[in-house]
């Protein structure tokens, strides 16, 4: 089946910065972009389009690249309004690309969403896609990492708040990938501008911020009305891995299509100096600083373990009214 790759490189140097990310480059995002365009290319898939609020900037960040290894870039029309204090406030202008993704396909074409921050590592399966295509949309359910993190109360809570409404089977869906038809898009778009005018109104109510928010509660609430969403995690279709997290074993993610790296942004930069994207050079890449950051993680809990710090530091996390939700949450974000 026919797809168009998308993803979203948005500049402002002005907002507040991605909590996973500490460059102030604002070549960064498309730098990562880049990447992901030549792993693409070398699964056999079609070329990366980039929508940017920064189309020139964009443009000349790929200057160096052979033109038919550059992503097709388009100049996002921007509506959405939040202020630029919030988190991941450049994510949230997804909800634009999908409206103007929509508008743009044919009726036998379907969009993947990708983040940035992702790299292409085989093709995706045939039947996977005709079941995306044959329910309208695929969606990424990562509520078994986000729950936990922060407790299924509270994250439920958010859902509802943005949703408007009692859900009757609450579900996280991740940002990073999305496979929908035209036809579903324009629902989903309808569906998430109303929860995102919501969103925006309540945003001080909510623990999390972001395109998920929104989104995530038009899935919720489609689904409750009947609408079937394919769960594109458990086809290994898309794997999101935290160096040294021990979630998922790190070869399981060697099987997925796409792998995304929130916290390998860096890593992800430099392979996209490179001509070409190799598979071998990646994953050696991201098995040094996956080994790296959990022997890193052994050697604090080691120290924790044996030294007076960690009861003045539990009684200050206490006295802050911190509790295990916060640090796991805190755990599965490092």
């Amino acid at each position: 089946m026919e797809i168009f790759p998308c993803t979203l490189v948005y500049i402002d140097n002005d907002a507040a910065a991605s909590p996973n990310s500490t460059s102030r480059d604002p070549c960064s995002y498309a730098r990562q972009a880049l990447c992901l365009n030549k792993s693409l290319l070398q699964a056999g898939m079609p070329r990366l389009n980039v929508f940017t609020n920064a189309p020139a900037l964009a443009a000349s960040c790929f200057g160096s690249t052979a033109e038919d290894r550059r992503p097709v870039v388009h100049e996002l029309v921007a509506s959405v309004n939040v202020p630029k204090s919030t988190e991941f406030y450049g994510a949230h202008f997804k909800l634009d690309l999908l409206e103007q993704v929509a508008r743009m396909l044919g009726s036998s074409t379907l969009m993947l969403l990708l983040d940035a921050d992702m790299v292409a590592i085989k093709s995706l399966d045939e039947g996977m896609l005709r079941l995306c295509a044959d329910a309208g949309v695929g969606a990424f359910d990562i509520s078994d990492q986000v729950f936990p993190a922060y407790g299924s109360a509270n994250v439920i809570r958010d859902l509802e708040i943005v949703a408007g409404r009692h859900l009757l089977n609450p579900r996280w869906y991740g940002g990073e990938f999305l496979i929908s038809t035209p036809t579903f898009l324009m629902t989903l778009v309808q569906r998430a501008r109303a929860h995102c005018e919501r969103y925006v109104h309540e945003i001080g109510r909510l623990q999390h911020h972001g395109d998920e928010a929104f989104v995530s509660s038009a899935l919720n609430t489609l689904a409750d009305e009947g609408q079937q969403i394919v769960e594109l995690g458990a086809y290994q279709a898309i794997g999101r891995h935290w160096s040294g997290n021990t979630h998922r074993d790190l070869r399981w993610f060697q099987h997925c299509c796409f792998v995304h790296l929130p916290d390998g942004k860096a890593l992800i930069e430099r392979e996209s100096h490179y001509p070409d994207f190799k598979l071998t050079r990646f994953w050696r890449a991201v098995s040094t600083a996956h080994f790296f950051n959990r022997a890193r993680f052994s050697i604090k809990l080691c120290l924790e373990a044996t030294s007076v710090v960690p009861r003045w530091r539990r009684i200050g996390r206490e006295r802050a009214g911190l509790n295990k939700n916060d640090e796991a949450a805190e755990e599965i974000g490092r």
